[in-house]
């Protein structure tokens, strides 16, 4: 037994490097109703096994700790949480200056606590006018660098937490510095930028050392309840003047989808309800349409490394009046709509071991044993050698798995493997261990 475990710390020594970073996205869901058995429910009826899951908390409560703590048990730790909370009704000046730090801790804690790959997204859309936290640069990189700060401090890492920098399609600040739902807001293009001294998404831009993607909000509108332009995710992302998406490749981050969706209602003629509710009932083209376009539009953006489909209704199937098109479900328990190519999207961004979200969290998705779990990149070689070395020289799973705790008290010849730390050749063990 003594010169089989010589043999297996040995193969321990290889290491495999993460290589070339594939330029595949990863596709996720926000549930419908921001709840773990909303997204339990998809998957098992729909045979999906979503790589990443979406939650929006805000405002703050204990509801939020109790999901936070129910998603490793509920999910696991081998998921990417993309998770938005932002800062209620303050002002980027007031979280710069600590008033939200109470809340920013506890969900630190958690992702810390729970073992969370996070990707996070806070004082999104702030080039728009709408919040509070929107409307003045200065501020807003004081408080994103606070807020990034917080979670170092609360001991997180790149391994734990993604900062995503989440800007909307447009840029439309208010148009008197003072945000608000009801403000009127400037149509800051490029071009009458200077002229207008209006602020863009680049001006909010806090430096490369505090942001790890960025990302982008975009909707496709139609006629549900009002005259909205239609267009293709290109006419709405590089739409003339704004060239959106040309410019966030210029940060040389991935770009993350935060939020994208579709109206189901579409015709050549003006807003009439009667015929909106009619085309919603009746013909799934106009979404099914859409969706494909999606999907050919992340399959070509390679800059894009995942997308959030915005799963939801609030107008519960036309019967909600509401502000904008926001029909966008293609999977709905309470409007019984189903949108079949979702699955096509669905299917074009399934998990690949080296997706550059996965490089940026330093691991890959690893199968042995018919189980698939998340493996810090440098560990995969090792992990698989030893996971074959086990199982060809040890028999039963209860013997693998007491060779294995036996071999993390024997890293006594470690001086061979100096490309590890004990921690790290125990942890190598640990990792192996899961796929018994």
């Amino acid at each position: 037994m003594k010169s089989k475990l010589v043999i297996g710390i040995g193969l321990v020594l290889g290491i495999c490097m993460l290589g070339s970073r594939s330029e595949a996205y990863l596709f996720g869901m926000k549930s419908r109703d921001n709840s773990i058995q909303n997204i339990q429910r998809v998957e098992k009826e729909y045979k999906l096994d979503l790589p990443i899951v979406a939650f929006i908390f805000d405002p703050r409560g204990q509801h939020v700790e109790d999901q936070l703590n129910a998603l490793n048990k509920q999910f696991g730790e081998d998921r990417i949480y993309h998770i938005s909370i932002s800062p209620d009704s303050l002002t980027a000046k007031q979280v710069a200056e600590g008033m939200f730090d109470k809340e920013y801790k506890q969900f630190f804690d958690d992702v810390k606590k729970n073992n969370l790959r996070v990707i996070f997204r806070t004082m999104h859309e702030m080039n728009g006018g709408r919040y509070p936290r929107s409307s003045n640069p200065t501020t807003f990189k004081k408080a994103w660098i606070h807020v990034r700060d917080l979670s170092r401090a609360e001991g997180l890492t790149k391994s734990n937490i993604l900062f995503d920098m989440s800007v909307n399609a447009r840029d439309l600040p208010a148009k008197d510095g003072k945000p608000s739902q009801t403000a009127t807001f400037l149509q800051c293009q490029m071009k009458v930028k200077a002229k207008l001294k209006c602020p863009t998404f680049e001006d909010y831009y806090p430096g490369d050392k505090y942001v790890d993607l960025m990302g982008v909000t975009f909707y496709n509108r139609g006629k549900w309840n009002s005259n909205r332009r239609r267009g293709t995710p290109d006419q709405i992302v590089n739409a003339a003047g704004r060239k959106t998406l040309d410019r966030l490749k210029t940060f040389n981050k991935p770009i993350f989808v935060d939020e994208v969706g579709t109206t189901a209602v579409n015709y050549s003629w003006a807003y009439n309800f009667k015929k909106s509710l009619e085309t919603y009932q009746n013909n799934s083209d106009l979404k099914n349409t859409r969706l494909l376009q999606l999907k050919d539009f992340l399959l070509r953006e390679t800059s894009i490394a995942g997308a959030i489909y915005f799963n939801v209704d609030l107008t519960n199937g036309l019967k909600n009046r509401t502000i904008g098109e926001l029909d966008r479900s293609v999977i709905d328990f309470q409007s019984h709509k189903f949108y079949d190519k979702i699955l096509d999207v669905y299917q074009a961004g399934r998990p690949n071991e080296t997706n550059a979200i996965y490089y940026l969290f330093n691991i890959k998705s690893v199968t042995l044993n018919k189980k698939t779990f998340f493996i810090q990149s440098d560990y995969v070689k090792p992990v698989k050698d030893l996971y074959a070395f086990t199982t060809t020289y040890i028999t039963g799973t209860e013997s693998q798995l007491n060779f294995l705790d036996q071999t993390k008290n024997s890293w006594s010849l470690r001086n061979k493997y100096k490309r590890f730390n004990k921690a790290d050749l125990d942890a190598i063990v640990d990792a192996a261990k899961k796929f018994f």
